[in-house]
């Protein structure tokens, strides 16, 4: 197991301080190594969901289901939405 140095704001501190005094984890490595197993749950469901899409884009495209675009019409197309969202 490696040993890592980190710095938390004083808001973290205190959390992980309460955790670890109320009884839910048994020190400052379990609450760390929690909160690390759930980001990285968030973002390996976050690569999934997109991986998702892409297959689902991917389907589309073999069956004909696309638009064709150039960059120069995305731009202008989306400077005009954020114009007409200014007014």
């Amino acid at each position: 197991m490696t040993q890592v140095a980190i710095n938390l704001t004083d808001e973290l501190t205190e959390f992980v301080k309460k955790s670890v005094s109320s009884g839910l984890f048994h020190n400052v490595s379990e609450v760390v190594a929690n909160g690390l197993h759930v980001l990285k749950a968030q973002e390996d469901a976050k690569l999934q969901a997109l991986r998702a899409d892409i297959a689902v884009g991917v389907e589309q495209a073999k069956h004909g289901e696309f638009m064709e675009f150039d960059a120069e019409t995305v731009i202008r197309d989306g400077r005009k939405r954020l114009a007409d969202q200014g007014q």
